[in-house]
């Protein structure tokens, strides 16, 4: 049969088995399938997965010409995770995204939106265009357009713990901004210092013995560990071999972290031959800047490194930094 018969031929049997003739519309679905159809395949896949009859539908799948077609990986996933469990078919799931599958990076974007993950949201959406028919014809029916705003939200949810964040800081630079503002000495200056910040005084003693209790230390801590993690992704292991006792060691995260929240792309970029903002004020004058003594470290190498990677990872940070939020929000 060429493409043209083929495809009259599956769509009588949708109609027979929409007309309740199920078993001739199924039996024009199993030879279809068996010459290596996708839609027959499908078809038959989902009847005998909802009956939870593994074997068959694994026949199905093993009917198909090519093995790593996305929806053959797609339909293998959706197996596991029926057989298996959801856990077991994350793996598979992630490689029928990969091969372009819509359903699969439709999947992963969701679950990248309940992790707050903005940077794996925003590579799913990127993915998910030219794919805007199947979007439609989902179990819930979305638009590229509804996939961004759900994006947006998680970046309002970003933008609502920030100031949070402002109240994060090493011992030593709580000694100096108390210094700099007369905070004790004189309110007034401390209070507009504040306001100009988008605090209040109540808000920032708060948020300022929050980031120094048990609950506050821990946080920070699981940050630490996010940032490392990232920046070593995108070294090479040569580089990485120079720079990881350092910042697990000794590196001044606390005043890194904030310094990091209050920065965009834009303060990344530097003029002149001069050190970007991000990299003076987050890296030399923060991570570089250690709390207790240590041994010489790369510092020119460690600058390099971390605003490149700041550059081409930005919404990673922005991700590490809105992992917090449930935390933070019971405070807020």
């Amino acid at each position: 049969m060429n493409n043209k018969e083929i495809s009259n031929k599956f769509q009588e049997a949708i109609k027979l088995w929409s007309e309740g003739k199920h078993q001739e519309g199924a039996d024009i679905l199993m030879n279809l399938a068996e010459h290596g159809h996708l839609d027959s395949i499908s078809e038959l896949f989902y009847i005998f997965l909802d009956q939870k009859d593994f074997e068959v539908a694994t026949y199905y799948i093993d009917c198909a010409k090519d093995s790593q077609n996305p929806t053959i990986l797609f339909l293998k996933a959706r197996l596991i995770e029926e057989r298996d469990g959801l856990n077991a078919a994350v793996e598979n799931f992630e490689l029928a995204a990969n091969a372009g599958h819509p359903g699969a990076i439709s999947l992963l974007f969701n679950w990248a939106i309940e992790e707050r993950n903005i940077a794996q949201a925003e590579s799913c959406l990127k993915k998910l265009h030219g794919h805007e028919d199947s979007l439609s014809k989902m179990e819930v029916p979305k638009t590229l357009g509804d996939l961004r705003e759900e994006i947006n939200e998680l970046r309002d949810q970003l933008s609502s713990i920030v100031s949070v964040y402002f109240a994060l800081a090493s011992g030593r630079w709580m000694r100096t901004r108390n210094d700099m503002n007369d905070r004790y000495e004189d309110e007034d200056t401390w209070s507009d210092f504040l306001s100009e910040n988008g605090l209040s005084k109540d808000e920032f003693d708060r948020y300022e013995q929050w980031w120094n209790s048990p609950a506050g230390v821990e946080v920070t801590a699981a940050l630490t560990d996010q940032f490392i993690e990232a920046i070593s992704k995108d070294v090479s292991t040569k580089d990485w071999a120079l720079m990881e006792d350092f910042l697990r060691n000794y590196a001044n995260w606390d005043d890194f972290i904030r310094e990091l929240s209050e920065c965009t792309l834009s303060d990344a970029q530097s003029t002149n031959g001069e050190l970007s903002y991000f990299a003076e004020y987050a890296i030399e004058n923060g991570l570089c800047d250690p709390v207790v003594s240590c041994p010489d470290f790369n510092k020119e190498l460690i600058i390099k490194q971390v605003e490149t990677w700041f550059k081409n990872n930005y919404d990673v940070a922005q991700s590490v930094l809105l992992s917090a939020y449930d935390e933070i929000m019971k405070i807020k």
